[in-house]
């Protein structure tokens, strides 16, 4: 069983890239991210597919939390893909790779 949640609101208005630690906090918020992490589905997270990146402040701010909480296992749990249902281009799956990257790094560094 799958979950799908849309992030487009998160984007700051005629903007291509996600931004913002405050913005990705507030994402993780507003859907729910806490209880999503507990539960067994997968969660499809749907990124616009004009989209050219995502910070890694705003993607910090909304799956810092998960990462921590569910490790190596994120990946499985939490999957990326346009909102057109489409497979992420190369440079979308190397930006989501290098945030989780960072994020990791970060939680190290801070322990």
């Amino acid at each position: 069983m799958e979950k799908e949640i849309k992030i487009s609101a998160y984007r700051n208005n005629g903007a291509k890239i996600f931004t913002g630690r405050d913005k990705g906090i507030e994402a993780r918020e507003a859907l729910n991210l806490n209880s999503l992490d507990e539960e067994t589905e997968v969660v499809r997270v749907l990124i616009p597919s004009d989209t050219w990146g995502i910070n890694p402040s705003f993607f910090g701010g909304m799956f810092e939390g998960s990462i921590k909480k569910l490790g190596t296992k994120f990946t499985e749990k939490y999957q990326f893909w346009y909102s057109n249902a489409y497979e992420l281009n190369e440079s979308m799956k190397r930006d989501i790779s290098d945030n989780i990257a960072y994020v990791i790094r970060n939680i190290s560094v801070v322990q």
